[in-house]
């Protein structure tokens, strides 16, 4: 019987510790990421600290919704952003799921890589350069589809993601070995 209690801890033991999430803050120490869009006046924000995203742990509160997604995540960056319902002027269509939806331009969004303290844009995920940006928030944010001609109408690598409404949400990039990731968590 004690034989049995002392696996029990033991195994006890061994999912907390494999549920831990880490706290240590996951950074890309070569790079600063930008939020941009339409709301941010496109490529100006790398010029400012207003749409610099900032660099943040696996434990952070801010994306216990899509923790899971990070697993093996190299770096995690965030910023708080809000798209307007305002119309922009233009609009961007998709064809999602066999229907052609057409979204404001105020609901477009892309990350700009820099090197640390640099204005100059290594690239704009997503585009062929920044490598595959995986949806992680597929009920908020649609990416287009990673090619470099549409035949059905889904989207390139150089198309911008678009929120799927206006709103305040935690934009979140995440850099993973041989892709990206992207989330619009609604606050």
């Amino acid at each position: 019987m004690k034989k049995f209690f002392g696996l029990l801890v033991v195994l006890a033991l061994t999912f907390t510790l494999a549920s831990c999430v880490s706290g240590e803050v996951l950074e890309d120490t070569s790079h600063d990421y930008f939020a941009t869009g339409n709301f941010a006046g496109w490529d100006a924000v790398t010029s400012s600290d207003d749409y610099k995203m900032e660099a943040i742990a696996r434990n952070d509160e801010r994306i216990d919704s899509i923790v899971k997604e990070t697993k093996d995540a190299e770096a995690i960056y965030i910023l708080e952003i809000t798209l307007p319902s305002e119309a922009a002027g233009w609009d961007v269509t998709y064809t999602i799921d066999g229907t052609e939806t057409v979204f404001d331009g105020n609901l477009t969004v892309k990350v700009i890589q820099t090197d640390v303290d640099s204005e100059v844009p290594n690239y704009w995920a997503q585009s062929p350069e920044s490598l595959e940006v995986k949806n992680l928030t597929p009920d908020t944010l649609y990416v287009p589809s990673f090619v470099e001609t549409s035949e059905d109408g889904s989207g390139t690598w150089n198309d911008n993601p678009v929120a799927l409404k206006a709103g305040t949400y935690d934009f979140v990039f995440v850099v993973f070995d041989g892709y990206k990731g992207m989330a619009l968590i609604e606050k």
